[in-house]
C-alpha cells in the first residue's frame, strides 16, 4: 500500500472508507471525470487531478472484505448514494476489473 497516495486521495476527498460494526470493510478510491481513460492509463500510485462537475465516476480502487457479499451490496448502494448525493452531475460509474485473463471496463448508469 502507499501511504502517501492514500493521504492525497483523503485530502483531495476522494477515498472511502466503510466500517461495519467498527472494522473497516471497504476503502473506494475514485475520481470524478468526463473520460476516464486518463486514469486507466495512468501510474495507479499517482493521485491525477479530476473535474468535480464532470459525468463519470470512475472508480480507481475497490479494496473489500469478500467474507459478507450482503454487506458489499450495502456499501455499494451507499457509496452510489454518497456520490450522487455530493456529485449531482455523475450519471455513471465505472470500473475495471480483472477475470484472470483480461482486464474489463465496466459502466453502470446511476440514477
Amino acid at each position: 500500500m502507499n501511504k502517501q497516495f492514500y493521504d492525497e486521495m483523503l485530502e483531495r476527498g476522494r477515498l472511502i472508507p466503510f466500517f461495519h460494526q467498527d472494522k473497516l470493510v471497504c476503502l473506494f478510491t475514485f475520481y470524478i471525470t468526463d473520460d476516464e481513460t486518463p486514469y486507466i492509463q495512468a501510474d495507479p500510485w499517482m493521485a491525477q487531478d479530476d473535474n468535480p462537475d464532470g459525468r463519470i465516476c470512475y472508480v480507481s480502487q475497490l479494496l473489500t472484505l469478500k467474507e459478507n457479499f450482503k454487506l458489499a451490496f450495502t456499501v455499494w448502494r451507499r457509496f452510489k448514494v454518497y456520490i450522487k448525493t455530493n456529485f449531482p452531475n455523475v450519471h455513471q460509474i465505472s470500473w475495471r476489473r480483472w477475470n484472470g485473463e483480461i482486464t474489463r471496463l465496466y459502466k453502470k448508469e446511476i440514477r
